[in-house]
């Protein structure tokens, strides 16, 4: 898989129709859509985005064999 070929642990990805509702975070084991939330300044993908990110990377970082 490319994400071992180019030592990733997860891509983000997202399509130009609808990049500013939704977006793909591919891993080995899985696909997630995460998609965007109305609040009162507008729709925010990167929010839930980032909170993923910053969850998955902190508990790789925890990690004992790192």
């Amino acid at each position: 898989m490319v994400l071992k070929m180019y030592k990733m642990h997860m891509v983000v990805a997202n399509e130009l129709l609808t990049h500013k509702d939704e977006v793909v975070v591919v891993t080995n084991n899985e696909k997630i859509l995460i998609c965007c939330y109305k609040t009162q300044d507008g729709d925010v993908v990167e929010n839930p985005l980032i909170r993923l990110i910053v969850e998955r990377h902190s508990a790789y970082a925890k990690k004992p064999n790192l």
